[in-house]
């Protein structure tokens, strides 16, 4: 892997604000002189997510992960760690000269940057192709009828695949991408998987175009529409996953509606990517869309991330409430107000639009029932005078969802309503509510059982995944471990106060360190060239440690400790000098309880213990 200096990660460290950074992502809230926010790498519904911006660091009291700007860059965005500082660094305007060059890791950075380059190539030739060739007439009318011109087609970059596959291989050819690349890049499909000499063809033909962009608004994937009567497939295609590309942790224009979404507090979920961009366009941009799947409890943390509330505007026939049902049931656990905004039947956002304006979208997405109340009053009015089996059954499908809710007394006021509503008994509800909550602490349990398995077997948890370039190769290792509260403040006090340091660090690493367990992070520590008084060079100083060393100082930074001081320190060192006898005297004694030992040996062994008892003594 290509090293960066240390002074080079100082330098990017010292140009970027966590806080700023971390905002740019998602809201924090403040509280005291540190910010908040839920942690975007475990579910939690209460903040643990802590950022310092004194020490510019981040640290989840929950889930363990922290680290510095490049740190929170590598987990969120999925990057490792030189690309997560070329990144800052191009942010800061800092240029980065690598001190070793990998050509492996370097033939595998260059993949991924020519799977990007492909996007934004074809991006452009799709574009092009849309108001310039011939051949794209049907996308051209498809948008008129529509009601989509010219400056909405621009503001989206609308492109169009055509049916001729020789004018995209030809194009692809033109620009130097390989049949290979288009493969990876998801562009092109090998005819037989087993035996690529077999030739591929395109993945997009007579399709209306929509680029999937990640939260930079760089193109990372398509979605193509049919254009044409009659056409085979379905009616939108989606980009096969790519080294980019995660269909379930994208949203479709998120790039866009990001910022209004935060302001707003709230996000409106369109089924369509067409209804997400009839209502931008319309005003109405705190939205989303997700890419033609079912929705994930990654699309849940995203949306966690920048607002509390989110309403769901589905179709009005059975298939939109079953769809909106599943996803309430997804974003229900991250602690979101799930909402339900009910369209006209046969009507969807956009056709809403295009017929009766914006307004009468708004007017549906101003005050939309809870989830429950649409339930209840929709589905609970047609079974009140049903049988009562239907009525048990219908209270055992809303349990479920009501057991989703944290909030005990929302908990109790939906019972209550479920109960009256539907003529069932107030006893058993709880009871399916109880019993529903007891199965999801049991499925949660065994996950964890099967992460920590997973975990012995060398493979990390999922949500740490990923993060370095070798990660899929090289099992990490265990987290590292100090037990020991006197070897964590010294780790500490050499960190953050310049005169401990000073005061302790300038003389030799202590021969009893060799005695006591957990001192090999301290000994680095003490070894390291690290000025306390500087946030950004702590921080490149920890980000040149394994990941592991990486967590375990980071969870002793946000450790509540003693006042530290160079007296502190001293007292520290003399306790570890005090233990470090014991243990001595402790091997010295077992020693002598040995099988065969000469009376010459055993002698030897009485004198050592007498002097260490005679050292222990003067302490």
């Amino acid at each position: 892997m290509p090293i960066i200096s240390q002074e080079t990660i100082q330098k990017i460290l010292d140009e970027t604000d966590i806080v700023e950074l971390i905002e740019g992502y998602f809201p924090l809230k403040r509280a005291g002189v540190n910010r908040v926010a839920v942690c975007p790498f475990h579910n939690e519904k209460t903040p643990s997510f802590n950022v310092n911006p004194t020490r510019q660091i981040f640290h989840c009291f929950g889930c363990g992960a922290g680290g510095d700007a490049i740190k929170f860059i590598m987990m969120y965005d999925n990057l490792p760690f030189p690309e997560a500082a070329k990144r800052l660094a191009d942010r800061a305007g800092i240029m980065i000269q690598e001190e070793v060059y990998d050509a492996k890791y370097e033939a595998k950075m260059k993949g991924r940057r020519e799977v990007m380059r492909l996007q934004k190539a074809a991006a452009d030739w799709f574009y092009r192709i849309l108001f310039k060739h011939p051949i794209a007439q049907p996308g051209r009318d498809y948008l008129k009828s529509r009601g989509l011109g010219m400056d909405t087609s621009r503001n989206w970059k609308f492109g169009y695949a055509p049916g001729d596959q020789r004018m995209f291989f030809d194009w692809a050819r033109g620009e130097g991408f390989s049949m290979q690349q288009l493969v990876e890049g998801g562009l092109a499909k090998w005819r037989d998987e087993n035996n690529p000499n077999r030739g591929a063809y395109s993945f997009f033909r007579d399709r209306l175009m929509f680029p999937v962009n990640n939260e930079m608004g760089e193109p990372i994937a398509f979605s193509g529409r049919h254009v044409l009567p009659d056409q085979s497939g379905g009616k939108y295609v989606n980009s096969p996953e790519t080294v980019l590309f995660n269909k379930g942790k994208v949203f479709f224009g998120f790039d866009k509606t990001k910022r209004p979404i935060v302001r707003e507090g709230k996000v409106i979920i369109f089924e369509g990517q067409l209804d997400l961009i009839t209502a931008y366009e319309a005003g109405i941009q705190n939205a989303v869309a997700p890419l033609g799947t079912a929705f994930t409890s990654d699309h849940a943390r995203v949306l966690k991330r920048n607002a509390d509330e989110a309403i769901l505007c589905f179709d009005s026939d059975t298939a939109g409430q079953n769809a909106a049902k599943k996803a309430f049931r997804i974003l229900a656990p991250s602690g979101m107000l799930v909402r339900l905004a009910l369209l006209p039947e046969g009507e969807d956002p956009d056709s809403l639009i295009q017929k009766h304006g914006p307004d009468a979208l708004r007017q549906i997405l101003e005050h939309p029932p809870e989830f429950f109340d649409f339930q209840i009053d929709r589905r609970g009015s047609q079974l009140s005078s049903g049988t009562l089996r239907d009525r048990l059954n219908f209270a055992k499908d809303l349990a479920e969802d009501i057991s989703l809710v944290d909030d005990k007394m929302l908990q109790d006021s939906l019972i209550s309503r479920v109960t009256v509503r539907l003529g069932v008994g107030e006893d058993e509800i709880r009871k399916q509510v109880r019993d529903a909550v007891a199965n999801q602490e049991r499925l949660e349990k065994s996950r964890h059982r099967r992460e920590s398995a997973r975990y012995q077997r060398g493979h990390a948890p999922d949500q740490y995944q990923n993060l370095s370039s070798d990660s899929a190769s090289t099992p990490p290792a265990a987290p590292t471990v100090i037990n020991n509260r006197t070897v964590r403040l010294l780790c500490k006090a050499l960190l953050i106060d310049a005169s401990t340091r000073n005061s302790i660090a300038a003389s030799p690493i202590p021969k009893f360190f060799d005695n006591i367990a957990e001192t090999e992070l301290l000994i680095t520590i003490w070894r390291a060239d690290v000025d306390p008084d500087s946030h950004a060079s702590v921080n490149a100083f920890i980000s040149t440690l394994t990941s592991q060393d990486q967590q375990c100082i980071n969870g002793i930074m946000n450790e509540d400790s003693a006042t530290i001081n160079a007296d502190l320190a001293q007292e520290c060192l003399q306790a570890l000098n005090r233990k470090s006898i014991e243990n001595q005297i402790a091997t010295t004694k077992a020693r002598m309880g040995g099988l065969d030992l000469q009376p010459s040996e055993l002698e030897s062994l009485g004198k050592q213990l007498l002097d260490l008892r005679g050292q222990l003594n003067e302490r």
